[in-house]
């Protein structure tokens, strides 16, 4: 599969560019920022410079005179210092110079109202001096003060330097976010490819994952574990449509005999041949009503009737009502739920799935067959888990432990398969843990059969921790 054929149509790009941009704009802001204070720190010390050189000129006139003025401008000028830079003009009342190293042009009476900027004519050029003037007891006016070409030269410097600087900046943000969208093109697209062979319908392709943890790796075994139930979903479906015809072959068949064989018995065994189908019917009906079930947990529409739920309270419901039949076997149930952990979810759907694992601890625990018997003895636990061991977070736990034999390690991993049984000799359907799982999916938990050491089984049941955010949710 192709990349976008424009850069502009990828979001990356865009999004590579746009922060860019924002950067080069701060910087073009701190470059401006700079350049005007440089330029305002350059210009304030050249008027303090002008400014302290008249003053002290003029307190040189107030005490020697004029005759000292015009030496200490002389020795200014050849004393070497700011030689190349510095302006003294001293002019009469229309502003023809009477000495210095320049000349205001035009000529012209001066003002001595602040520091300003004159053109003049200095060393045979026309430049610009930043000078500051004041006028003399006889009338005269002395101005002081610097050529602002070398300032000039150092601001175009600086603003050449600031314009290559955001050039560069700019060019390496186009370049950046070109790279940018190549890498996260690199990394979508094996999603893409992927996801575009499962959707021609090979689900058992993956996206490589790569040993970095970041946002990709993350959303790549996402996705996976999408598919990975995906997988076991369009499995589930296919095994349930070959397990219900296999399964309603039998029935729907001894049915068709038993309805042939009818029409050969006298009228007054009719009653009780149909009799015999009906109760096939109701084994059908409730074979269906229990696939219905399923489906309708797989769907996920009850989760809109999810709130807290108190397991404690919960254990001790469901073992109140099987707590009879437990008994009349002289078997012991018993609950231990100190912590009072609570759930999110919806407490009839949980009430099912653990009725159903100790209606199956009840059928199955004990003496096995053949055997002297035993009474049933079963543990029902809830408590907080402080860590999941594939996931890594903290949750709660339902165990469910009796005192049977266990089941064979092979069917262990079968044990949610539709319509599987692990024991033949037992009434039932093979749909009771299936329903226990979906329902356990559905509250984002996980279901694990284990053998214990020794002897007995252990239903366990990890369901996530309460979030804050579910709470909320409920308020």
């Amino acid at each position: 599969m192709s990349s976008p054929a424009k850069p502009w149509s990828s979001t990356a790009f865009r999004l590579a560019l746009s922060y860019g941009g924002l950067l080069v704009l701060t910087m073009a802001i701190v470059l401006a920022v700079f350049y005007v204070q440089t330029v305002g720190v350059l210009r304030a010390r050249m008027d303090r410079q002008a400014e302290t050189t008249l003053r002290r000129l003029l307190d040189h006139a107030d005490k020697y005179g004029q005759v000292a003025l015009e030496g200490e401008i002389h020795q200014t000028l050849e004393d070497g210092v700011n030689s190349d830079t510095e302006i003294l003009i001293l002019m009469d009342p229309q502003g023809v110079p009477i000495m210095g190293n320049a000349a205001v042009v035009p000529q012209r009476r001066l003002t001595t109202f602040g520091i300003r900027e004159l053109k003049v004519r200095r060393a045979g050029r026309l430049v610009v001096g930043r000078v500051a003037v004041a006028e003399l007891p006889n009338g005269d006016f002395l101005a002081v003060g610097s050529d602002m070409q070398p300032q000039r030269d150092l601001e175009e410097l600086v603003r050449r330097a600031s314009l290559l600087a955001a050039f560069i900046a700019l060019v390496m943000t186009v370049l950046g976010a070109m790279m940018f969208r190549r890498v996260v093109d690199d990394r979508a697209l094996a999603i893409r490819n992927t996801m575009a062979r499962v959707a021609a319908g090979d689900l058992r392709q993956r996206i490589p994952e790569t040993g970095r943890d970041d946002e990709f790796t993350l959303l790549n075994r996402d996705i996976n574990s999408m598919l990975d139930r995906l997988e076991q979903l369009m499995e589930g479906i296919r095994h349930v449509s070959n397990t219900i015809a296999h399964n309603l072959r039998t029935p729907l068949t001894r049915m068709t005999l038993q309805l042939r064989n009818a029409q050969q018995l006298p009228a007054s065994e009719h009653a009780a041949a149909l009799a015999r189908v009906a109760v096939e019917v109701e084994e059908l009906g409730v074979v269906f009503d229990k696939l219905l079930q399923i489906a309708e947990v797989e769907s996920g529409t009850s989760r809109a009737s999810f709130g807290l739920v108190d397991l404690s309270a919960l254990l001790i419901d469901v073992a109140e009502f099987y707590e009879p039949l437990v008994d009349e076997d002289g078997g012991t149930l018993q609950v231990i739920a100190p912590d009072a952990p609570q759930a999110f979810g919806d407490g009839d759907l949980l009430a099912n799935a653990i009725a159903n694992l100790l209606d199956n601890a009840i059928k199955y625990g004990g003496g096995t067959p053949g055997t002297a018997h035993e009474p049933v003895r079963i543990v029902m636990r809830a408590a907080r888990a402080l860590q999941e061991r594939d996931r890594g977070a903290s949750g709660i736990e339902i165990l469910v432990q009796d005192n049977g034999p266990g089941v064979d390690p092979q069917s262990l991993q079968k044990m949610t398969t539709r319509f599987f049984r692990a024991r033949k000799d037992r009434e039932g359907y093979g749909l009771g843990l299936t329903s226990v799982d979906a329902i356990v999916q559905l509250h984002g938990g996980r279901l694990e059969f284990t053998n214990l050491p020794g002897r007995g089984f252990q239903a366990r049941i990890w369901l996530p921790e309460v979030s804050q955010m579910a709470v909320e949710s409920t308020a």
